[in-house]
């Protein structure tokens, strides 16, 4: 089943055109703000950023994205020798920047792509909301790193729709994971596990966050940054370098500080993944010792948990708005190995005090 998840939520593709494509393979000429050196040449675009030069950066606006509800994003990178500077964010990036009727930037989730270093072509896409409030709408390819020559090309932005098969085949997948999960649960005992209640409420929480909206996650965001802006009046310092106006400035100013705030929220999801898969494995292997199995029930325990983490980040297929990402499984990955060498040193520190015990030291 987990084979099958993978492998058909991968290539299969939930969304359908809405329109007639936004943008298409765009020339210079079509540029509505032009920063720094760029270049191009039959749609092929070339941004240079010097040793401490200005940054670099071409805006397409879409004046009839606001119009709908989803749009897809996609182009290729390559990077040539692009150094970043003190951000993850300050290199190479493709974005689609947000707009109200005062052109106001709309803060929210902008980055398709950042890129740094020397790294070929490579061929990127995603599909983002358009808020309501929007007006106006903007495919943005930018080098804001320290130095290097970024390229892109084969620009593409059209609105899209779900599809009506993609809601069918979502309860199909439920409803076979809910019945596997009940079938599991009783073939294995679970509840007659130590500690049954604790595990349950550590697996509920974990479900919780992988099923959650991506949509509720970026409104707590939202709510979370407006709150931090009024407690700190002074936004955060940025290395983004400017070529001056106050209006563009203002602009850079603000997505680098909504940057800042998103880096943070990436820690804090990561540190989440980490401390629940940890806090999970410990209960699991705490509660296999009380119960005295025999030692190769912790192997399975172990493969058990390995492919419960994979289950959870691949049911991220099933959500209207998130994927699942290597990197949150590796965080998970890396919760259990913490947690079971936390286990065994409780383990040994026990042993030790028995022998102690037994030796009348204790």
């Amino acid at each position: 089943m987990l084979i099958a998840t993978l492998v058909f939520w991968e290539y299969y593709d939930r969304y359908e055109s809405a329109g007639p494509a936004l943008l298409a393979s765009p020339s210079l000429s079509d540029a509505t703000r032009i920063r720094g050196n760029c270049a191009e040449t039959n749609n092929h675009f070339v941004l240079t950023v010097p040793v401490a030069g200005k940054l670099a950066s071409l805006n397409f606006r879409m004046p009839e994205a606001g119009g709908y509800e989803m749009i897809r994003v996609s182009g290729r990178i390559k990077v040539d020798g692009v150094v970043p500077g003190k951000h993850v964010w300050n290199s190479a990036r493709l974005l689609l920047t947000q707009y109200d009727s005062n052109d106001s930037w709309i803060p929210g989730h902008h980055t398709l792509k950042s890129e740094k270093g020397t790294k070929d072509w490579q061929v990127h896409e995603n599909v983002f909301d358009i808020q309501s409030e929007a007006v106006n709408v903007d495919v943005v390819i930018q080098h804001i790193g320290v130095a290097g020559i970024a390229e892109f090309d084969q620009l593409m932005a059209e609105p899209v729709r779900y599809k009506l098969s993609f809601h069918v085949w979502r309860v199909l997948f439920f409803g076979l994971w809910i019945y596997l999960a009940f079938t599991f649960y009783r073939n294995c005992r679970l509840d007659r596990r130590k500690f049954r209640i604790l595990i349950l409420l550590n697996v509920l929480v974990i479900l919780w966050g992988t099923m959650m909206p991506g949509k509720w996650i970026e409104t707590i965001s939202q709510d979370l940054k407006a709150g931090i802006s009024r407690i700190f009046s002074a936004p955060p310092d940025s290395d983004v370098h400017h070529d001056g106006g106050g209006a563009a400035q203002e602009k850079d100013h603000d997505t680098s500080r909504i940057d800042v705030f998103n880096e943070m929220i990436k820690v804090s999801h990561r540190l989440g993944h980490f401390l629940l898969f940890a806090s999970l494995c410990f209960l699991v292997y705490l509660s296999a010792a009380l119960e005295r199995q025999h030692p190769i029930y912790f192997l399975k325990v172990a493969l058990d948990l390995l492919l419960f983490a994979t289950i959870m980040e691949s049911l991220q297929y099933l959500t209207l708005d998130r994927t699942p990402g290597i990197n949150d499984w590796l965080t998970d990955v890396y919760g259990m190995a913490t947690a079971f060498v936390v286990f065994l040193t409780v383990l040994a520190i026990n042993a030790f005090i028995s022998i102690l015990k037994r030796a009348k030291y204790v």
